[in-house]
């Protein structure tokens, strides 16, 4: 498994790790904690969540990039992963 795929990383692009990667290894992670979920509107979470569901149809375990719900982040966009994977 690639732990976490960490967003705003180098070389962590969903789209190229899944082209490198998806018949090697599963995913985790993917939404960035540093800036989207702290700064972002709920709407831009959901947007992002969707993106990587795109992506990875199969083969990610979506969570955010470092597996932590940090102290700056707004509990809306917390609810907007969760509303987004409702669909």
């Amino acid at each position: 498994m690639i732990h976490p795929i960490q967003a705003l990383a180098a070389d962590m692009d969903p789209k190229k790790l899944k082209a490198n990667f998806e018949k090697k290894v599963a995913f985790c992670g993917g939404i960035d904690a540093q800036y989207l979920l702290v700064n972002q509107k709920p709407e831009d979470i959901k947007a992002k969540v969707r993106e990587l569901m795109e992506i990875f149809p199969t083969g990610l375990i979506l969570s955010p990039s470092h597996e932590a719900i940090l102290p700056d982040i707004p509990s809306v966009n917390i609810v907007a992963i969760f509303e987004a994977l409702r669909g």
